[in-house]
């Protein structure tokens, strides 16, 4: 008899909190039955009207709580930007801070929304989201391979050549894996060298924004033709005995580097010169170190940028191709492609996802420039320049409704002083990339984790924030980007713009991983920080 009330209680229930009206309705309509059944029901009217009333009450509670707990947290928020405002490492500095819903982009805190800052590496969630809209995160770039002369019993009678498409996660074992598909072809021997055709890119490769530009890692430069993130690693050693010359070598080890010595092993202390000079055929460089390296040291290790990318991948190809029993005679030679050059096959790279993994996770700046310069070309034409992909990259915020008339778009990587970008228009990218069912789920998991992986696998392990978030550092200018979600459990979008910050980038950093604790309900512990970009 019980069940002529529970399964209105029930549905009621799966609707949602019950109303005092709808516990009234509910009562109304069971009066109106049988009276044959009334004296028995009576009973079980009163104590589900009981249940109906206790329901209400309960929902109305637990409704007045939610409000209380939001109002406390957005005044915690309040509180913890008015402490990031006036912390000593960040007091006098330009900032723009956005907090916002990821579902409906309502905006919780704000501080210069709309002023446009330098972003640092904040600047690759643009070439990365631009890039996903375009090509699709499964999309995989190909470098065709040609051969110009005669192929016949296995001897490839003329040239061997690379058309550079600006791939930018070849790396030495993918040189490897193009090499045996090159023998699995049949081939065992090259006469006439090798040949790259660089010209999707235009000859510039280095920004000249980034002039004077260093020699290290992080200023690699990009060609449609190059490998290894246009980078190498110098390990030096003590020598054998005090006295002996240290040891120094590079990685891969390549024709295209020579290496000299000039350091002494001794019993004291560390005095070394680390120096990199174009070799005087003007392909390849020589690596020198020179003063005193002690006897007890351990190895260590360097990482620097070559100075002619294509040079250094076809030195690259030409010994994995020799790795793989195919010999090659005969140098290397840049141009065009001959007419006469048919087609052997084409060598396809990582798909996207993963190169905007590798971009985001680990910032590396090398692959923002490619995939930058790559998007030029697919869109405006060979060859890809700086001025078509920034151009392109401007042309995805506009298709997605995001004014970017007062910000400046240089490079895609974050490097040049110039560019300009607003929190409110990173915010907003950040909320219209998650969303989007092609690609938002590789775009989101491309974000490093705070405390566990990337560039913030040192910050944030205090407060255990599970923060996903695009890190950014320049000389006095510290970034971050990202979603978290907060105690309410929905998830929200922040964007943390510092520039000009009188504090060193480790308070800054720590002042900013508070501010983050802060926007997520949370107390944020003291944690050690790290500049990891």
């Amino acid at each position: 008899m019980g069940a002529l009330v529970s399964p209105t209680v029930h549905c009621e229930q799966d609707a949602g909190p019950l109303r005092a009206d709808q516990a009234f309705r509910s009562l109304r309509r069971s009066r109106g039955q049988s009276s044959k059944l009334a004296g028995m029901r009576k009973p079980r009217l009163r104590h589900s009207w009981i249940r109906l009333w206790n329901h209400a009450w309960i929902a109305l509670g637990i409704s007045i709580s939610l409000l209380a707990g939001e109002a406390q947290a957005e005044k915690f928020e309040e509180k913890a930007l008015e402490s990031f405002v006036n912390d000593p490492a960040i007091r006098g500095a330009n900032l723009s801070v956005v907090l916002e819903e990821l579902a409906t982009g309502e905006r919780l805190l704000e501080h210069s929304a709309d002023h446009a800052r330098v972003p640092a590496s904040n600047q690759k969630l643009m070439i990365a989201t631009a890039a996903f809209a375009h090509w699709g995160p499964t999309y995989r770039f190909e470098t065709p391979i040609y051969a110009d002369g005669s192929l016949r019993d296995g001897v490839l009678d003329g040239t061997l050549w690379v058309v550079g498409k600006g791939d930018p996660t070849l790396v030495s074992e993918s040189l490897w894996k193009l090499a045996e598909e090159l023998r699995l072809l049949g081939i065992r021997e090259i006469k006439r060298g090798i040949g790259i055709d660089q010209s999707y890119f235009d000859g510039v490769t280095i920004h000249p924004d980034w002039q004077p530009a260093s020699a290290r890692a992080y200023n690699a430069r990009v060609a449609a033709f190059a490998a290894n993130y246009s980078s190498f690693r110098i390990e030096v050693r003590p020598g054998p005995a005090i006295g002996k010359p240290a040891q120094v070598d590079v990685a891969p080890m390549v024709s295209y580097f020579r290496t000299r010595s000039d350091a002494l092993t001794v019993k004291g202390k560390s005095r070394l010169d680390l120096s990199i000079v174009r070799l005087a055929d003007g392909i390849g460089e020589q690596v020198r170190i020179r003063g005193s390296v002690p006897i007890k040291a351990e190895p260590r290790a360097y990482w620097r940028a070559v100075s002619q990318p294509g040079p250094y991948a076809s030195a690259i190809l030409r010994r994995q191709l020799e790795a793989q029993g195919i010999r090659v005679t005969g140098s290397t030679r840049f141009g065009s492609l001959p007419e006469s050059a048919r087609e052997l096959m084409r060598f396809k790279g990582a798909p996207l996802g993963e190169n905007v993994k590798k971009l985001n996770k680990w910032s590396n700046n090398f692959i923002a420039e490619q995939l930058t310069k790559a998007l030029g070309a697919e869109i405006y034409g060979a060859p890809g320049s700086w001025e078509k992909g920034t151009r392109a990259i401007g042309d995805h915020l506009r298709s997605i409704g995001l004014d970017a008339g007062h910000e400046v778009i240089a490079d895609g990587s974050g490097l040049s002083p110039r560019n300009r970008i607003s929190a409110a228009i990173l915010t907003a990218l950040i909320r219209d990339a998650v969303a989007r069912f092609d690609y938002g789920p590789e775009f989101l998991a491309s974000l490093p984790l705070g405390g566990l992986d990337g560039t913030l696998r040192d910050r944030m392990n205090g407060s255990a924030i599970p923060v996903r978030g695009k890190t950014g550092h320049l000389r006095r200018v510290s970034s971050l980007s990202g979603v978290l979600p907060a105690a309410s459990g929905r998830r929200r979008v922040f964007s943390i713009l510092v520039n000009g910050a009188k504090g060193g980038a480790l308070e800054v950093d720590r002042a900013i991983d508070a501010l983050v604790a802060g926007m997520a309900g949370r107390v944020s512990e003291e944690a050690p920080a790290a500049a990891s970009d």
